[in-house]
């Protein structure tokens, strides 16, 4: 038992002994932390204070973003400036390109019209002289084929008709006329053979010396070459006042020779079928 009261006091000393050491060391924690609460105290004021002091200062200068957004949309819209002015000026030259280009295809066209016309122009002027020519002939056939007149003789389209009578190349040229014929037109080789085979003597052949021109021509207006092989030593007599032509015995072939136009010599008259 005394033990057991001795003891119990010595235990609630000790226990009063822990809680007194508990509160010393709650207030020194406190203490502490009011230390440390000061310090922080202290220390966001100082920083307060510095940033307020920093604020105060003024900061460095920068350039103004303003203008450069400015000077970058300038530099944009004279971009598109520039760049529309070469679509302009690409449009036109493309444009006159294209007018020039079209003038010169006109033109060529044009030219290619032209030319295409002057062909089929030239093409059709031949078919319509080749279709002219084949009417001819076929008429001229027709018409050879008729028969001559009765004291009338035929060689090739053409009827001749001979007479005895005798009279100047101007009156027997009449005489013919009158029988809707004209004097003799020697249009070729075979047609002189004919009449040198046919009729005889000296006759009257269609042709006259004009003075005016200088030059032998034919009844119907063709000329009568001076060096003709038919001519008598193969060349005119050309004696004054022999402006008409007759022809000639000369040795055993008839030649043409020039005839004073007053001479009387035989008629030889003929006519062409064709006309």
């Amino acid at each position: 038992m005394v033990e057991g009261i001795h003891t119990t006091p010595n235990m609630a000393r000790n226990t009063q002994g822990e809680r007194e050491e508990r509160i010393v060391d709650i207030y020194a924690t406190s203490e502490s932390l009011g230390d440390q609460h000061q310090d922080y105290v202290g220390t966001e004021e100082s920083s307060n204070t510095l940033g307020t002091v920093r604020s105060q200062q003024p900061d460095p200068v920068s350039p103004p973003r303003w203008p450069i957004k400015a000077v970058v949309v300038l530099l944009v819209l004279l971009s598109v400036a520039l760049l529309a002015g070469l679509l302009w000026l690409a449009v036109q030259h493309k444009t006159v390109c294209m007018d020039r280009d079209l003038d010169q295809h006109h033109q060529r066209l044009e030219n290619v019209t032209e030319q295409h016309k002057t062909v089929c122009m030239d093409r059709d002027v031949e078919q319509l002289l080749q279709r002219l020519k084949n009417v001819t002939e076929q008429r001229d056939s027709l018409l050879c084929k008729q028969d001559c007149p009765g004291g009338w003789d035929k060689f090739g389209c053409k009827c001749y008709n001979y007479s005895s009578e005798r009279g100047s190349w101007s009156k027997i040229r009449e005489s013919c006329v009158s029988h809707r014929a004209d004097l003799v037109v020697v249009d070729s080789e075979e047609e002189m053979d004919f009449i040198n085979s046919r009729y005889g003597g000296n006759i009257w052949l269609g042709a006259t010396y004009e003075a005016s021109e200088g030059l032998w021509r034919w009844v119907d207006g063709t000329v009568l070459s001076a060096d003709n092989p038919y001519w008598r030593r193969g060349k005119l007599d050309g004696g004054k006042g022999k402006n008409c032509l007759r022809r000639v015995m000369e040795q055993t072939n008839y030649k043409w020779t020039d005839e004073s136009c007053e001479a009387k010599y035989h008629r030889l008259c003929e006519y062409n079928l064709m006309k």
